[in-house]
């Protein structure tokens, strides 16, 4: 099968922190980037699967968006023991990184690196580094920060437990992203807030701002309903549970008392539930997939990003403008710049709100063109000398 505008003659070589998804946060991402580089040569994508997940890794081996790419798979131990888990605390590098650093992947990664010689040679985020024996990167080597991997590494719930392990985290998180900052032959960031902050990390000034990809996905917006707002998040996600309580509290009691709010997204113990049922005007719809979501999407008037804290570029934007969905964003987690409404004012973040519960009232994004100038950074990113 010959894939449009794919060099057949080029092969590339992705590195993978997790599985792509279609549907979640940061996967979503993931799943984007490998549909891109398919496009652009002969791609073998690496990436660590633990034994819960092979369902959905075998999901991507039948794709029809994902056809011709050859997948390679790093394995965890099967049985670690107390001993797995004291060699696990006493090692320098996080946790799930620790966990697929082995002879094995890191064989793997070298004989298929020998083969096929590749043109591109792409590491999505420092937690990828697990294949590279002593994290030593080849000289031709980029590296893509969907985040400052440090600036993630939080913890703000009661379970004692999982604030002792991130405390144990965190720094071994930041040295080994520093560390990936001074060895990769080139970086780039899916911020442009980022950039100066990676750049520090590596005593470098050419991280590259390199947009996030998120092929355009229009839905049809003849039935948009005013007063219809759409927060979509991740309840698991400390940052997302801080930004939702602040929306609710201090954002959504000034707007319209007409407008009603829909959240979606992964709770956490039925705690997204509880918060939306005791708040006026808002629904919780479950975590819905994704052909629901488009029909959600449909009927939003308008999006919100409440987002207050963390690091890199918000799905919820993302994937509103690429369904050309008006969205309000906070000021914070606005990278796309001036032509995104936004505030971290909660008063003037209703404002903005209101000014959108009619459909069809606001300059609809030009995506069209963010898209076409993110395809551009890549390819010279990759590519490019």
């Amino acid at each position: 099968m010959t894939i449009a505008g794919r060099s057949p003659e080029r092969d590339v070589l992705c590195v993978l922190p997790g599985l792509p998804s279609p549907t979640t946060g940061g996967g979503t991402l993931l799943y984007e980037v490998i549909a891109y580089l398919r496009t652009r040569g002969r791609l073998h994508v690496v990436m660590p699967v633990i034994p819960r997940l092979t369902a959905e890794q075998e999901m991507l081996a039948h794709d029809p968006a994902l056809t011709g790419i050859h997948w390679h798979t790093l394995a965890a131990p099967s049985h670690a023991g107390i001993l797995g888990r004291c060699a696990r605390l006493a090692s320098r590098l996080p946790g799930e990184v620790h966990k697929f650093a082995t002879a094995a992947n890191q064989q793997l990664l070298e004989e298929l690196r020998e083969r096929v010689s590749p043109a591109a040679e792409l590491i999505i985020s420092s937690k990828a580094v697990a294949p590279y024996r002593n994290v030593r990167l080849p000289a031709n080597v980029r590296v893509y920060m969907m985040d400052v991997d440090p600036a993630i590494v939080r913890y703000e719930g009661p379970s004692l437990r999982r604030r002792i392990a991130t405390v144990l985290e965190r720094p071994k998180v930041d040295a080994l992203c520093r560390l990936v900052m001074t060895r990769a032959g080139r970086i780039g960031s899916i911020s442009p807030k980022d950039v100066p902050v990676l750049n520090g990390m590596g005593g470098r000034t050419d991280v590259a701002y390199v947009p996030p990809l998120m092929r355009p996905r229009p839905v049809d917006r003849a039935a948009a309903r005013p007063w219809q707002v759409l927060i979509t998040t991740n309840y698991t996600y400390p940052p997302n549970v801080r930004s939702l309580e602040w929306f609710l509290r201090d954002c959504w009691p000034h707007v319209d008392s007409r407008a009603e709010l829909t959240v979606t997204g992964k709770d956490e113990e039925g705690a997204l539930e509880a918060i939306c049922s005791q708040s006026a005007r808002v629904t919780y719809a479950g975590c819905v997939p994704a052909s629901e979501l488009d029909a959600i999407y449909a009927l939003t008037a308008v999006a919100v990003n409440p987002t207050l804290a963390g690091s890199g570029f918000q799905i919820k934007l993302l994937d509103a403008i690429a369904r050309g969905v008006p969205i309000v964003s906070t000021a914070f987690s606005n990278r796309v710049g001036p032509a995104i409404a936004s505030s971290d004012d909660p008063k003037e973040l209703a404002r903005l709100i209101d000014e959108r519960l009619v459909p069809n009232t606001a300059a609809a994004f030009d995506y069209a063109g963010f898209y076409a100038a993110a395809t551009k950074a890549w390819d010279d990113f990759l590519f490019g000398s």
